[in-house]
């Protein structure tokens, strides 16, 4: 089946995007987030898809930060303390969008990150844990990683291959502004492990999707899609054909 009959076949069940990673992707196909306007329930997704202005401010901290990527505008101060409560909250998730939000408009925020991925001095990190470093490669990677060391570059992506997990488990796109600048090679084994794993359905939909995006082949991947799977798989493939 094609990616669009996949998606004309979810539409005509009734189908409409109902996670952040979904109404994302439903944003990056010309008109499909204005066909299914009327079935959005989430005013943050239809922030999220495009449908509707992220002018104002959650209030809760994930609001806040889901409002961030969605577009709303916050002032430098703000970032830096949106930052700061998302990393002491204990989620990883919240910690990596806000520290992106941040790092995206604070010239600091960058050049701090800049330093510490230059160091060339890998910590220990426990399986399933962030380390500030590995959120500083995933806030700003894509303007800092093209110009170290190709080596460099190698053990950088083998350190943070480990969080790719994490972010699939998620369904967070942290990887996805770094991918191609990341040594590509070094990406395989971490997400021909994510193949065996028991993960929320939707998440072997991106680790697919960022597969496919550097070439790589993962055949284990799709023989256990859930629904879900096929409707990420799906979206890429739609919003790749018109990028």
């Amino acid at each position: 089946m094609s990616a669009r009959d996949h998606v004309d076949d979810w539409i005509k069940a009734g189908g409409y995007p109902q996670t952040d990673l979904e109404a994302r992707w439903v944003r990056r196909v010309p008109g499909l987030a204005e066909s299914l306007s009327d079935q959005f329930n989430d005013p943050i997704h239809r922030a999220l898809a495009g449908l509707d202005g992220a002018l104002k401010s959650g209030n809760t901290l994930d609001e806040r930060i889901r409002l961030g990527v969605a577009g709303c505008s916050y002032e430098l101060a703000d970032l830096h303390e949106l930052e700061e409560e998302a990393k002491a909250s204990g989620d990883p998730h919240l910690w990596v969008m806000a520290a992106r939000l941040h790092a995206e408009q604070n010239i600091g925020r960058e050049a701090a990150a800049r330093i510490a991925l230059s160091e060339q001095a890998l910590p220990y990190v426990f399986p399933g844990e962030l380390h500030p470093m590995m959120v500083d490669l995933l806030a700003i990677g894509e303007r800092v990683v093209p110009a170290l060391h190709v080596d460099w570059i190698r053990k950088l992506t083998v350190w943070a291959g480990s969080a790719i997990a994490l972010d699939c488990k998620t369904q967070g796109m942290w990887f996805w502004p770094i991918l191609q600048c990341l040594d590509a090679g070094k990406m395989v084994r971490p997400l021909n492990r994510l193949a065996t794993r028991n993960l929320p359905d939707g998440s072997k939909g991106l680790a697919a999707a960022y597969a496919e995006t550097i070439g790589v082949s993962v055949p284990e991947m799709e023989s256990d899609f859930g629904e879900r799977d096929r409707l990420i798989v799906a979206l890429f493939h739609l919003g790749n054909q018109v990028l």
